[in-house]
């Protein structure tokens, strides 16, 4: 049986043709693919190219590591010798200045399948692959390269295609660094964007782009021989987005600690309510999840062999927000992990760059104090115990001058639990701090209170340690 395996992207197609040993042993893994152990035929084209390049095992492994060399050098500035040198190789890539263009080139040549692969098959039952009659080259904008970088980046971490093959990346030695041009000049975006587009790839997933429909997340896809020979119809491609556009997407990612903690904060109260279906996963699900400044999400993306598919069984696609096309603002990253056990964590992709704080706090002790007694007494009213909860539900609060609970946090896991027993959410009003689609953070002056509900109806309310 043929095993078929897509990597999509807009700019971008990676398809694979192959077979599984079956030889092999078994890997005991999780994943129900079958293993594709064998390349026969490969396939890459961009929609807006003319031309596809194909070949078998030689092409796909030269094409792995031109790409990957390509992406180190244009992100170090730093002139790979192996890549500069190696003139034999199948695929090469070298920059078009004058037309800011990554020009790719396939060198004719014939290929086979590898004498190594262990397969005692008959060569007329195995799918053959085109060779090319002449050298090919293609010319790649910025963004399509992005695209081929990010598809093989998913067939890298897909553990059942090809285990085989990896990146054979060396450290560049010494002597080729430019020792005259200090680091941060040396790994600043070049003039075109390559080094603007690998970085961008570090900081952020999803770019929001003025008058430019959102991507679709990029899918793998397995077909097998046996069950279908439909072509798959594909829709018109995205104006992509320009360079310049990525270096100010990256320039105003989110790095204040004190905005990205209220932001994880959002995010883990939103997923975490949403998230109902728990202790029906087989494995642990990790996403790089993208947030603007009002905490939705704008985009995910599946990390650490996590299967693309597997967001179904997650509450991201219907917390998924699709900004309008005047949108444009800063975003955060950050990892999010399902854990199988039911358990959800959050932290931001960057950690932290200094300590957060609680935002603009009060400071008068006497308007505390009457606040402090004031908040006690609208909790009395309303706290009537819980059946539920076992421990006491911890929280800190944040009170403006006027007495309206604009913040709240969980402080252990019981006050998470059983929030929705509390009244907090029905008498928190984010808006009288400021709090809104302009930032999470209050712009108001808040005073914090540690507030302890106990199970028989009791509480505690205490101004919380400066």
């Amino acid at each position: 049986m043929t095993i078929r395996r897509q990597y999509s992207l807009p700019n971008c197609t990676l398809i694979l043709e192959g077979l599984s040993d079956p030889n092999a042993t078994p890997s005991g893994q999780l994943d129900p693919r079958p293993l594709m152990s064998i390349l026969v035929n490969v396939q890459c084209h961009f929609p807006s190219q003319e031309y596809l390049l194909e070949g078998g095992r030689d092409f796909f492994e030269s094409l792995v590591s031109a790409v990957s060399r390509y992406a180190q050098e244009c992100l170090s500035q730093v002139s790979h010798p192996k890549l500069d040198g190696d003139n034999s190789a199948i695929v090469q890539l070298q920059k078009v200045e004058e037309k800011n263009l990554h020009r790719l080139t396939q060198l004719a040549t014939a290929e086979a399948l590898p004498a190594s692969s262990g397969v005692d098959m008959a060569p007329e039952k195995l799918p053959a692959h085109k060779e090319p009659e002449q050298s090919q080259q293609i010319d790649l904008t910025t963004v399509q390269l992005f695209d081929l970088v990010e598809a093989i980046d998913q067939f890298l971490a897909d553990g059942r295609t090809l285990p085989d093959i990896h990146v054979g990346i060396e450290p560049v030695s010494k002597r080729y660094r430019k020792a005259d041009i200090p680091l941060t000049q040396r790994a600043a975006p070049i003039t075109v964007g390559m080094t603007s587009l690998v970085l961008a790839a570090v900081a952020l997933f999803f770019v929001p782009i003025p008058e430019v429909p959102e991507p679709k997340p990029a899918t793998t896809e397995e077909t097998s021989s046996e069950t279908t020979s439909e072509e798959q119809t594909t829709e018109p491609s995205p104006t992509p987005p320009s360079t310049t556009e990525l270096e100010e997407a990256l320039n105003s990612e989110i790095t204040d600690p004190t905005e990205v903690r209220f932001l994880e904060r959002s995010i883990y109260k939103k997923i975490n309510q949403a998230w109902q279906e728990r202790g029906e996963l087989y494995q642990n699900l990790s996403y790089r999840v993208s947030v603007g400044k009002d905490g939705e999400i704008i985009g995910y993306k599946p990390i650490n062999n996590t299967d693309i598919s597997a967001d179904e069984k997650t509450p991201l696609p219907e917390l998924l927000y699709t900004p309008t096309s005047d949108r444009k603002e800063s975003l955060a990253s950050f990892r999010v992990v399902f854990k199988n056990t039911g358990i959800l964590e959050i932290s931001p992709w960057l950690g932290y760059k200094g300590e957060p704080s609680l935002g603009p706090e009060m400071t008068d002790s006497e308007l505390i104090d009457d606040l402090n007694k004031q908040l006690r007494e609208t909790l009395r009213d309303r706290w009537e115990g819980s059946q539920l909860a076992k421990e006491e539900l911890a929280y800190r609060v944040g009170l403006t001058e006027d007495g309206i609970i604009a913040d709240y946090e969980p402080t252990n896991q019981s006050g998470w639990d059983y929030v929705e027993e509390t009244p907090l959410e029905e008498l928190l009003k984010p808006e009288a701090a400021g709090i809104g689609s302009e930032g999470l953070v209050p712009k108001e002056p808040l005073a914090q209170f540690r507030v302890v509900l106990w199970p028989n109806g009791n509480l505690e309310v205490d101004p919380l340690p400066r």
